[in-house]
């Protein structure tokens, strides 16, 4: 469908709230365009209906499937161009969900959506949170809401779910700039979903502190990448600190990681 017939179609489709349109052939009509320039037509059309289809169940297990399928390729997922990619994940984020409502992907499907959201998470450089012309970049914060809803999967392991938290934790000391858009915030709920779904606090512990000590030891000699680094760990420590009020052992550790960091500002000279 030619993009202005499509951004008026689903402007009166948002407008009206009819879902007796042919929502699946629309749907594949929208694919094309799921990272538009337009924030209009990206994020609160496109998406925002899309979203709403399939999370409400409107959409067919073969149709989520296809679509699924599609989006875990290089055409979309691991597309150069930015605003496709993080716009997938949300997409991908969708289809999970419904996929817990009625269970309808299969365990080969699954194990491909953990394997790519991780490729994705390892590779994913662009740190921006918002564009003042284009609108949402998000890549990590929506890229936080697939791997949510991937780790509520009563098909995950404990090995997966810690895998997942280990990425995060690594991905996390982030060396490209300054996340300040909240990425700290989203990636903190994965952390905790996969706690609140079996992983051991312990676990988490153990990782968050091994990465501390490698972060801190890039001090006193620094880069503009390791100060991005340091500022980016500690976020996501503080993130998890309040976040995690239902884990206090691990709330203690993460105030001792954040106390680590305190230290290398106040060290006393050596005598």
């Amino acid at each position: 469908m030619e993009r202005e017939v499509l951004k008026q179609k689903l402007t009166e489709l948002a407008e009206t709230e009819k879902t007796s349109a042919p929502i699946e052939d629309l749907l594949f009509s929208m694919l094309p365009y799921i990272g538009d320039l337009d924030p209009i037509l990206r994020d609160r059309l496109i998406y925002g209906l899309a979203s709403k289809w399939i999370t409400q169940g409107l959409v067919s297990p073969i149709t989520m499937n296809q679509i699924l399928d599609e989006l875990l390729t290089g055409r979309y997922l691991y597309k150069e161009e930015k605003f496709t990619r993080s716009f997938t994940t949300l997409w991908i984020a969708a289809i999970l969900y419904r996929h817990r409502m009625e269970a309808f992907l299969s365990a080969a499907v699954i194990e491909r959506v953990f394997q790519a959201l991780l490729t994705y998470i390892q590779q994913e450089t662009v740190g921006e949170g918002y564009d003042e012309t284009y609108g949402w970049v998000h890549t990590l914060a929506h890229a936080a809401d697939a791997l949510d809803e991937l780790i509520q999967l009563a098909e995950l392991t404990n090995d997966q779910r810690q895998t997942v938290a280990e990425e995060i934790i690594n991905k996390m000391a982030f060396p490209y700039n300054a996340l300040s858009h909240e990425e700290d915030e989203r990636m903190a709920f994965v952390i905790h979903s996969a706690l609140r779904n079996g992983l051991p606090p312990d676990i988490v512990g153990c990782m968050v502190k091994e990465k501390a000590s490698e972060v801190i030891a890039f001090w006193p000699e620094v880069t503009e990448a390791d100060l991005y680094i340091r500022a980016n760990y500690k976020q996501i420590i503080r993130s998890l600190y309040f976040r995690l009020s239902d884990f206090p052992s691990l709330k203690k550790t993460l105030h001792g990681c954040e106390q680590l960091f305190s230290g290398i500002y106040h060290k006393k000279p050596s005598s």
